[in-house]
């Protein structure tokens, strides 16, 4: 199992938020168990410089992904880049599906026109084309997951407000700025999993405020604290007609990205109620307690079969048999 841990301590000077994509011990171990009663072995590997030899070394005949790896926006696609160096065969997306998909920007605009998404501008050092956003906006850096540097105040109501954060982002986290077009809707979730015609929705799951405070953000704070500020239905309390062009859209976006075994779509429904896409995250968090796509799953499925089902539809792709 090819996996970042998450360190006791962030280095002075990063932002607080700099591991947050990386994976708990309670994380692996719960993955690692679930693993084991499929009745394979199974050995935690660290995404590491050295990573690359303890893979070549461990005599292993299957790799489950789950690494973040280090680095700006290709780092999630270097620990499966390893992998097909080595030729061992591994779970999940390719190296381009997860570099693609961490750039927010670039995901946008693989997936539309087919899937809509909100009017934006990326910002790589000026703030040319702010002006032409309606205001409110959603400022957050490109290349980042687990809403890292999304907070409460992403949401701007000016283009003074919009400059000045999207400079701290640039200068906090090295990358690009994506401001697009606050979409004052439901935000919906979508886990899809399978392989080409055989991929298919799990459930889709609305992600609500407790206090119904407006603007919603599913910012960092309140992920941190989702028990308590945070309330998930599934599926969305949303028609059956949005709620079905919300899953097709999934669907439709998780093939043009060239997802593989596993995924969330994140949606976001505008002011007249129509769907719009945020970001895939190919590399969806497994977090026993908290992980969206655990959460989503729990009225299909108990946690050890969904892993489970992640590595079989894999083994499926890729022709490996289990024993």
């Amino acid at each position: 199992m090819l996996h970042n841990p998450r360190p006791a301590a962030i280095p002075s000077g990063l932002p607080d938020d700099c591991f947050e994509e990386y994976d708990g011990a309670e994380t692996v171990e719960a993955i690692a168990g679930a693993l084991r009663g499929l009745g394979v072995y199974v050995e935690p590997v660290v995404a590491d410089r050295g990573c690359a030899r303890a893979l070549e070394d461990g005599g292993f005949d299957f790799v489950f992904n789950i690494a973040e790896g280090n680095g700006r926006r290709n780092r999630e696609a270097v620990p499966a880049a390893v992998c097909e160096l080595l030729g061992l065969p591994y779970t999940g997306s390719d190296p381009l599906t997860l570099a693609l998909t961490l750039d927010k920007w670039a995901a946008r605009r693989m997936v539309s026109p087919e899937v809509p998404v909100a009017r934006g501008v990326l910002l790589r050092g000026d703030c040319d084309g702010l002006q032409g956003l309606r205001y409110p906006v959603m400022v957050k850096p490109n290349d980042e997951g687990s809403s890292k540097g999304i907070r409460a105040d992403s949401v701007v109501m000016s283009l003074d407000d919009a400059r000045v954060r999207s400079q701290r982002l640039m200068a906090d986290y090295g990358c690009p700025v994506l401001v697009e077009e606050f979409l004052p809707g439901a935000e919906i979730t979508v886990g899809v999993m399978g392989n080409g015609a055989r991929a298919r929705v799990l459930a889709a799951m609305e992600i609500a405020p407790v206090d119904d405070a407006a603007p919603f953000v599913y910012s960092l704070e309140v992920k941190r604290d989702f028990a308590r500020r945070v309330r998930y239905h599934v599926p969305p309390r949303v028609s059956d007609e949005v709620r079905a062009r919300v899953e097709r859209m999934a669907l439709d976006a998780y093939a043009l990205l060239g997802c593989r075994d596993v995924a969330r779509m994140d949606f976001r429904l505008d002011g007249d109620g129509a769907p719009c896409f945020l970001e895939c995250n190919p590399l969806p968090g497994l977090n026993p307690e908290s992980g969206d796509l655990v959460i989503l799953s729990r009225g299909l499925m108990e946690y050890d079969a969904l892993v489970q089902g992640i590595l079989l539809e894999a083994l499926g792709r890729t022709g490996v048999r289990l024993g």
